[in-house]
């Protein structure tokens, strides 16, 4: 029942305890292109394209904090942890998007919940 969950006052009154991860850990978040020059240098030209005409300000904003891209043959996924960043991505950059990394598809994911329903 409901009851059993929320008390008489209408507020949660059930305690929630995790269980202990030592493996775990907290890091700092690193911006996209600081990533990927480390982890994923297939995509420094076409993020170096896309920032050239971008302009740094929106490219910051937009791409930077951007959670992962995946690129493919012909397509390229961009993970962000929020739906105003994907709406604009999505109604003024894809053509640039496509130009940059010579790509026909691309799809944006992301949005509220700071990204967790695209996952």
């Amino acid at each position: 029942m409901a009851e059993d969950f929320v008390g008489r006052s209408g507020k949660l009154e059930e305690v929630f305890v995790g269980a202990v991860n030592d493996k775990l850990v907290s890091e700092k978040f690193v911006p996209l292109e600081v990533r990927a020059a480390q982890e994923k240098p297939q995509l420094v030209a076409g993020l170096q394209k896309l920032k050239a005409t971008m302009g740094n300000e929106v490219f910051d904003r937009l791409v930077n904090s951007l959670l992962n891209i995946n690129l493919g043959a012909e397509a390229i996924l961009l993970l962000t942890g929020d739906e105003k960043g994907r709406t604009e991505l999505t109604a003024q950059w894809v053509p640039a998007i496509q130009e940059a990394f010579g790509v026909e598809n691309v799809r944006i994911v992301g949005g509220g919940r700071n990204g967790m329903d695209a996952y």
